[in-house]
């Protein structure tokens, strides 16, 4: 057991060290709320008496000016730009000591802490921009945020671990986020009920009968918690959705946590929303422990395919045609073993042949999963399962395409090594920058965010502190879970939401154009909202056809132990979060969105899809040790919609990666992407869905796959289409 107090004063050394080196890596990030954040509590000073509420907000002011400055700072050192990089290092510098002359009632420890970093920060301004990373800076104006806003020593605190008001069994080995902030205030759990509004789903029971398992009941290990992937594809050609969910080991508790597999399951639609379990027929009921699943035509055959991770090795199921699958992952070079969790397919490289990355968490031997030893404090009162933070983390992997039914590892050659071995959740290939090429974002837990830029297919830069969707806009790490990308408010260009922690907000990220992003969570309505409720899966979709994208969370704690402590007030299983998107604020409707949004469940991965053929949106949900919930929307607005299915001859058959765009109404446009693999570790529909509203047609599509683009006009509404990418509909430059 390692000596706490020896790990802060090393620590600390080793970040002052670093910044006033030329390098500030990147790696220290999983480790600043382990070093740092302790040590800015180790001061047992008497504090000065309370501020006053002008005083108050006047030091908030002045600490969110140096969260900017850092900011800004790494923003320059990503372009190169020197001057703006000096300079808005020492305006921050210069900034931290006026919030040192401000707050005064901060504990001596705080105030030493923030002089050190002040200092390191002129030192550092000196120096080239390569290499500069801010985060241990903004770890350490993140914990000075929370004290500002109120928080004390007897709070529930959190600092890169689970919280704790009384020291833990261990020391401080970690959790699922880095850096959680104090509750917001005022506390409101989400909007009142409105009868009026339109959304409604209703549960389909007896549908989907297989549970999906994870671990056992206790969830001991950290490999227990993370739950399972679902995909909607049809898999057989018939033009109806089948729903393919991913389940792993349970540990038998009575009998020293011996493992029982459970089987993946593949329903086939036979319509009517009823489903039939043909798993084992089709040879894709795999009885390992499953995590996460996306699809793509990888071979170029016309039919698509699945790859689904696993702690172990991964498995890839190639689609026969007839009904079948056959597994090739070795086969194809994609058997990659430890633990996998999100996964795409997308071009990287414009050749046509779907590539393949693959997101990593932890590496988890065995025998410790059987036997864990080690253990955490949740809110200094229920005992519970170790980790992340502290843990080995896993790095991620790209795999290129040969375009002969074969891969090759090609991380580093790409430019997608993950140094950091952060621990990678939710993959999203999205062309967030608009320029025909996929980009990949990455939800991290209890690390920044990865945001990787293609570069016109010749690698990939990483971008996402510069982005400003690597950490949240005061500058702190979340524990990022699902991601999906979208354009919620219409203005041409795809935002980003994640899902995460309990007592931390969800996150929105607006798309401003220009490669940035604006974390606009308070101001969109999702930060009271989802501040209580643990995160997963998650998803844009339109769920009353008004052509505004709405927003889906599927919750659910990580700990069953909380319902042994009500004076926690906190459950394991949760109701999911639905809210209705008004003109680009979004207001939680769960509680009048129908009996499907009653569902208590510890929920983890979702799925989108029209799995009726009636042109709304259904979902369909995994939970820990239970059976999927299938949720049919049922909404009755009225309004119009479009279905849009591409295909094209030759290569990448499926249109993976293509930008759909429909216009209507006076000029009106909305953008879908078609998309392997998304939220948290799961697959939607690969058919692009338009809400539109009272308009009655007709509708013109444009697609754009890389640099080519095919328009289609005239367009029917109320039905789905298929759209041919061929020489008949190509726009021509």
């Amino acid at each position: 057991m390692r000596n706490p107090r020896k790990g802060v004063v090393g620590g600390l050394a080793r970040a002052l060290a670093a910044l006033a080196a030329s390098l500030v890596l990147l790696t220290f990030v999983a480790s600043a709320a382990v070093v740092l954040l302790p040590a800015l509590r180790a001061g047992a000073a008497p504090r000065a008496p309370e501020p006053s509420d002008a005083e108050r907000a006047r030091a908030i002011e002045i600490q969110k000016e140096a969260v900017r400055g850092l900011r800004e700072g790494a923003q320059a050192a990503a372009s190169s730009d020197t001057l703006t990089f000096s300079r808005s290092l020492v305006e921050a510098a210069d900034r931290i000591d006026a919030l040192i002359r401000t707050a005064v009632w901060l504990a001596a420890s705080e105030r030493s802490t923030l002089q050190r970093t002040a200092a390191g920060l002129r030192t550092r301004a000196r120096l080239s921009p390569q290499g500069y990373s801010p985060d241990a800076d903004l770890s350490v104006l993140d914990h000075v945020g929370y004290r500002l806003r109120g928080g004390t020593d007897v709070d529930l605190v959190f600092e890169g671990s689970f919280a704790k008001s009384r020291p833990p069994e261990e020391p401080v080995y970690g959790g699922h986020a880095t850096a959680m902030g104090p509750p917001p205030r005022p506390m409101r759990v989400g909007a009142a009920a409105n009868p009026d509004q339109p959304i409604r789903f209703d549960t389909v029971r007896g549908q989907l009968t297989e549970k999906t398992y994870g671990g056992g009941p206790s969830k001991w290990h950290l490999l227990e918690s993370g739950g399972n992937g679902v995909a909607l594809i049809d898999y057989d050609g018939d033009g109806l959705l089948d729903v393919y969910t991913v389940s792993a080991f349970d540990l038998d508790e009575r009998n020293g946590r011996t493992p029982i597999p459970h089987r993946n399951a593949l329903y086939h639609n036979l319509g009517g929303m009823k489903f039939e379990n043909v798993a084992a027929k089709a040879g894709v009921d795999a009885a390992a422990w499953g995590y996460g699943v996306c699809a793509g035509d990888f071979d170029n055959d016309g039919k698509i395919d699945l790859y689904v991770t696993n702690y172990g090795r991964n498995l890839l199921y190639r689609n026969k045609g007839d009904g079948t699958f056959e597994e090739v992952a070795s086969k194809a070079g994609v058997a990659l073993d430890g633990w996998s969790t999100g996964c795409a397919f997308l071009d990287a490289n414009g050749d046509g042949h779907l590539d393949l990355y693959v997101a990593r968490y932890v590496t988890a031997p065995w025998e410790e999963v059987l036997a864990p030893e080690r253990f955490l404090m949740w809110r200094g009162i229920a005992k519970v399962m170790l980790g992340p933070a502290g843990l080995p983390g896993a790095a991620d992997v790209f795999f290129e395409n040969q375009g002969n039914g074969t891969f090759k590892e090609a991380t580093e050659k790409y430019g997608l090594s993950d140094t950091t071995r952060a621990y990678g959740f939710g993959v999203v290939a999205t062309d967030y920058d608009g320029d025909g090429w996929t980009d990949i974002f990455v939800a991290n837990d209890s690390n920044p965010n990865f945001l990787y830029r293609n570069r016109g297919g010749k690698g990939f830069e990483s971008v996402g502190l510069a982005a400003g969707v690597a950490m949240t806009g005061d500058g702190r790490s979340q524990a990022g879970m699902g991601a999906d990308s979208g354009d919620y408010d219409g203005d041409g260009q795809l935002d980003i939401a994640v899902a995460t922690f309990a007592f931390d907000h969800n996150s929105l990220y607006r798309n401003l154009g220009g490669g940035v992003f604006e974390d606009v969570s308070q101001r969109a309505g999702l930060v009271q909202a989802t501040f209580e409720p643990m995160s997963w899966g998650l998803a844009f979709l339109d769920a009353d056809l008004d052509g505004n994208l709405d927003l889906f969370f599927a919750n659910g704690h990580l700990f069953p132990q909380v319902d042994e402590y009500p004076e926690l007030k906190e459950t394991y299983a949760q109701r999911n979060q639905i809210f209705r998107n008004e003109g680009g604020i979004f207001r939680d409707v769960s509680a009048s969105a129908g009996r499907g949004l009653t569902v208590m469940k510890c929920n983890r991965g979702v799925a989108v899809g029209d799995l009726d053929n009636d042109g709304d949106p259904d979902l369909v949900v995994t939970a820990m040790d239970e059976e999927p919930t299938l949720l049919e929307n049922t909404q009755k607005s009225g309004n119009h919609w479009l279905g849009v299915e591409v295909r094209q001859k030759g290569l990448n058959t499926f249109a993976i990666g293509a930008r759909v765009t429909a216009e209507y109404s006076q000029g009106r446009k909305q953008i879908r992407e078609i998309r392997s693999g998304g939220g948290y570790l799961s697959q939607n529909d690969l058919r692009a869905l338009f809400g539109l509203g009272t308009c009655k047609g007709p509708i013109s599509v444009e697609v754009r796959l890389g640099a080519k683009r095919w328009r289609f006009s005239a367009l029917a509404v109320d039905r789905y289409v298929r759209l041919e990418l061929d020489e008949e509909h190509r726009a021509r430059p």
